[in-house]
């Protein structure tokens, strides 16, 4: 385990080259007491979502680099690579087919809702913890535009990253580069398409098995758990992303999300 500051000035643990899941994340890590909460009682297991979207929110200052520079980019720190970050944007309709999805397996009643209650953490919610615009695309349009890109034509390269440990808070980054990166990321493994693996990319869906959808539940009083979710780190080179994508505002967390699309063409600016 290392310890670092973020771009936001916080102070994080992470594990490099490495998803560890919770259980082995409490064999190794005695500080972090939300890790060792008692389980939610009903709480299902081995919940698996089939995600075909990723999002990117930003704040106004964000919106305006975006847009001045006709695309994404983001300048290294802490020694490390300039990455793009995205993560999964979980529709209403993804928790329902995962659901249904886990109800057939299980061979429990098909009528019997449940998902909705358990999926509370922030990996889920409409509302944005970093800022009010918000950019989703599918990972099928996502990855045809790097590849063309950034790689030539070629397939990049898709690995595992880090686990990021924070108070309440658990991420697996996952990171794509292009071919000419293989130097910088060689210590990584490639992600895996294995049955214990945390997630995988199996054609354009990234497949998500949660451990902690839960971060908040109310009893007499709220009860704050450690929640888990999914970083994609797109390594851009030239520090600049150029793509299309759908431009979305909602509102900062705490409030509902009012969602407007407008369709942004971003125009190619040479590098």
């Amino acid at each position: 385990m290392d310890c670092r500051k973020n771009d936001r000035g916080h102070e994080e643990q992470f594990y490099k080259g490495r998803h560890l899941k919770l259980n082995e994340l409490r064999e190794m890590d005695c500080s972090n007491e939300y890790l060792y909460k008692p389980h939610i009682p009903n709480y299902p297991k081995n919940v698996q979502f089939q995600v075909s979207h990723l999002r990117h929110d930003t704040n106004v200052s964000g919106l305006f680099g975006i847009m001045e520079s006709c695309g994404f980019k983001k300048q290294g720190f802490s020694g490390r690579p300039n990455l793009v970050w995205w993560s999964l944007d979980i529709s209403k309709r993804d928790i329902t087919e995962t659901e249904n999805q886990y109800l057939q397996e299980n061979r429990f009643d098909p009528g019997k809702s449940f998902l909705h209650h358990f999926t509370s953490s922030p990996a889920f919610l409409s509302s944005s913890r970093l800022g009010n615009f918000r950019f989703s695309m599918s990972i099928d349009e996502l990855l045809q535009f790097y590849k063309n890109q950034f790689c030539e034509g070629q397939e990049p390269d898709i690995r595992v990253f880090e686990t990021v440990v924070y108070k309440q808070e658990v991420m697996y980054v996952i990171v794509i580069h292009g071919p000419d990166a293989r130097d910088l990321f060689s210590e990584y493994p490639l992600l895996q398409d294995t049955p214990d693996a945390v997630c995988v990319l199996r054609g354009n869906t990234i497949i998500w098995r949660a451990q902690a959808m839960t971060h908040r539940l109310f009893k007499k009083q709220h009860q704050y758990y450690v929640w888990d979710h999914i970083g994609v780190a797109f390594h851009v080179p030239h520090g600049e992303d150029k793509t299309k994508a759908t431009l979305r505002f909602c509102e900062q967390q705490k409030s509902n999300c009012q969602v407007h699309t407008i369709k942004s063409p971003w125009k190619q600016v040479k590098s």
